[in-house]
């Protein structure tokens, strides 16, 4: 009977099949002209999101930083494209989890750890992505520096004063968005006016 139950047993964890892979990828259009045109409508709305930052109140600022948390979970695996590693996706997660937490977590809590780290794991993901080959680093550059003032800003603010410094390195961020958005508009632009319509774009990383 005990080796009755053993295989049982076996044969029970045999079917469950493999776990889950932590972090998995995002799914992202491989089509390169579908992605810009995404990210295009994406960073328009993500833009007019931060220019009502701050909130009204500590609630409404709790509730559009969550939203801003939200779009940014799609607006960053755009920019990235179809192949991301496990860094980028762990700074994606900080982000969906700020955004969990700001939507449904305890409110008498103070947001501000969460939103700063989320803001934080922000600034990694742009400044890594902005690495790659077909951006101008020259335009990017200032507007990261300026966002890494703002962030780290936020250490010695509180209450008012920080609601006010998030909403100013949320717009630096849109405008760094934005900035990405159009850069590969005009590399897609030029490539498929020189290259075959067969030939792989270089923007499909």
């Amino acid at each position: 009977m005990a080796l009755v139950g053993a295989v049982g047993c076996v044969k029970q964890r045999t079917t469950l099949g493999p776990p889950p892979a932590p972090n998995p990828p995002p799914k992202i259009a491989r089509d390169v002209n579908v992605r810009v045109q995404t990210l295009e409508r994406l960073a328009a709305s993500y833009s007019e999101l931060a220019a009502k930052l701050p909130g009204p109140d500590p609630s409404g600022h709790r509730k559009l930083m969550a939203e801003v948390f939200a779009r940014l979970n799609k607006i960053l695996p755009t920019l990235e494209g179809p192949s991301s590693d496990a860094v980028f996706r762990q700074q994606l997660q900080v982000i969906a989890d700020a955004q969990s937490q700001l939507a449904a977590g305890p409110t008498d809590l103070s947001p501000d750890p969460t939103i700063d780290t989320g803001l934080r794991s922000l600034r990694d993901v742009l400044a890594s992505i902005a690495q790659a080959d077909y951006y101008d680093r020259e335009e990017l550059t200032p507007h990261l520096n300026e966002l890494t003032t703002k962030i780290n800003d936020l250490d010695t603010a509180r209450g008012p004063v920080h609601q006010v410094v998030v909403g100013e390195a949320v717009k630096v961020s849109a405008q760094i968005i934005e900035a990405m958005a159009r850069v590969l508009d005009q590399r897609l632009a030029q490539q498929n006016s020189t290259m075959p319509a067969t030939a792989p774009s270089k923007l499909a990383k």
